[in-house]
């Protein structure tokens, strides 16, 4: 492990499971994910109706959370932060808990109260997404939390004490519901939401879900409709398609479910109890969508922990992307942010495009990032590239900006000649494809008039009279190494783009 790196281990005690994630850490609060390992508990489920955690229940935790701190030892994890849920901020003897299971595995545990929960999930959500307002969701086992925020700050929240393994204990017969019982748990649900003024002033925001129901119900809707993308984090779930699932999936039989395709069986019978959970709330806020965060309670705890006076960042793609760099990317930043400078002044020669601001992003994130594939190999690093873009963790792009960002930065010379938005045509917009071969030419053009890496070429005059383009290259040195990746870069470029070019070089033209 690199010197500056600082490892922490994270232990959510959730109401249906106990998960240890291990992540490293930059001086900057970037983190990866180095290992992540969960236990299956139900603790919800094992709570009294006096409402208490039995001593024999509570000792079937001690060897998972021991196993959890041997595991982190081997890792060399420097910090463990461990958090209680629901299930035990809930019962009556959570002190009493706390305190056993704190002394028996050596770790000390905090209880998370459902304000920090809630606290903590906003925080997962608005670094992992590029948005000003909305809502948060976190249905758990025991609890949900609802948070609203306004300007990226935290505005409002409350934590009800029902869950979908609660819930699906009070009103979901053996995981097989009727009419009668979902509307007993919507009516439950709904009035503890009256209770809270709040929840009626963000009608038309996004709903941002956290929690098991969310994720499975994203990768059922993506089986259903084949989508070309299967990522998590940033999944889109529209009104219609939640107003599918509330047809379809209480109205199945338990063992029917348990069959389904991107369902996992464990999920099976409380799918239906945190759906209604969801439905309900998404209704009563009035929301325009739900979008999945692949980050929330954890990753909370986290940003916490790291950056306790100032968690929240401006922009959760620019702190993305720095993380990356610094984990990822085996190049100088000077070097990138040149490229950069290069592309701008060429991309400012065509003034008159439509949806400028979007473009300008796509090229600066397809050039931040287009030597992730040379880790894998440097000859082929295109083709690395392109993958690892598709399924990395770059967050604050939708899944169609992630798409354009990893076939503009991954553009060779042989794409000119292919149709590439064709994989993904569920996603992209029609438009897209003369934009991959537009922009695609223009990185890789900017990428070869820096191909040495040294700053040959320091800057350069971009003018466009009719469709001849006049490119004056700027620098004091003759360019010698690297013409041929300029002349196959240009061919494409004039290509894609339409245009004649002149091209002036320093000192040797």
């Amino acid at each position: 492990m690199r010197d500056d790196l600082c490892r922490i281990g994270i232990i959510d005690i959730g109401s249906n499971s106990i998960r240890l994630v291990i992540y490293d850490t930059t001086p900057e609060g970037g983190y990866k994910i180095i290992k992540e390992c969960k236990y299956s508990a139900r603790l919800s489920e094992k709570i009294t109706k006096e409402g208490r955690l039995e001593q024999k229940d509570m000792e079937t935790v001690i060897p998972v959370l021991r196993q959890f701190k041997e595991i982190c030892s081997a890792f060399g994890v420097e910090q463990i932060r461990a958090g209680a849920t629901a299930a035990i901020r809930n019962a009556a003897n959570s002190a009493e808990i706390i305190s056993f299971l704190s002394q028996s595995a050596g770790i000390p545990i905090e209880v998370i109260s459902g304000h920090q929960e809630a606290y903590f999930g906003f925080l997962g959500v608005i670094n992992a997404f590029n948005v000003e307002d909305g809502f948060v969701i976190d249905i758990g086992g025991g609890s949900t939390e609802v948070t609203l925020f306004r300007g990226r700050r935290y505005q409002h929240s409350i934590s009800f004490p029902f869950g979908a393994v609660n819930t699906n204990i009070m009103f979901g017969h053996g995981g097989n519901w009727t009419g009668e019982h979902v509307q007993r748990l919507r009516t439950y649900v709904l009035g503890r939401l009256v209770e809270h003024d709040w929840l009626n002033t963000g009608g038309g925001l996004p709903l941002f879900g956290l929690g098991g129901t969310l994720r499975s119900l994203g990768k059922l809707d993506q089986k259903l409709r084949e989508y070309s993308l299967p990522n998590s984090h940033g999944y889109t779930l529209s009104t219609q398609t939640i107003e599918h699932f509330m047809e379809m999936l209480p109205a199945m039989p338990y063992e029917k479910r348990k069959d389904l395709d991107g369902l996992s069986k464990s999920r099976a019978d409380i799918i239906v109890s945190g759906l209604i959970i969801f439905h309900t709330v998404y209704r009563y806020i009035g929301a325009s969508e739900a979008l999945i965060s692949g980050e929330g309670l954890r990753e909370g705890m986290l940003h916490d922990l790291l950056r306790p006076e100032q968690p929240v960042r401006d922009s959760a793609l620019e702190y993305s992307l720095g993380t990356i760099i610094r984990f990822d990317i085996h190049t100088s930043k000077r070097h990138l942010d040149h490229i950069c400078k290069l592309a701008s002044s060429l991309f400012e020669a065509f003034k008159e495009e439509d949806n400028r601001a979007e473009q300008e992003m796509l090229v600066y994130v397809s050039i931040m990032l287009h030597r992730t594939g040379t880790n894998i190999n440097y000859y082929q690093s295109k083709r690395h590239t392109r993958y690892w873009l598709m399924n990395s963790p770059i967050r604050g792009l939708t899944h169609r900006q992630l798409i354009l960002c990893a076939m503009i930065s991954s553009y060779s010379t042989k794409s000119r000649k292919q149709k590439l938005s064709q994989v993904h045509k569920d996603i992209l917009l029609p438009t897209d494809e003369e934009w991959i071969h537009k922009l695609g030419t223009l990185v890789q053009l900017s990428i070869a008039l820096d191909s040495t890496e040294i700053g040959i070429v320091s800057g350069l005059k971009a003018a466009l009279h009719g469709n001849t383009l006049t490119l004056e290259l700027q620098g004091t040195m003759a360019l010698l190494i690297g013409l041929e990746d300029i002349e196959n870069a240009l061919k494409a470029f004039k290509a894609a783009w339409a245009v004649k070019v002149k091209l002036g070089f320093p000192s040797n033209g």
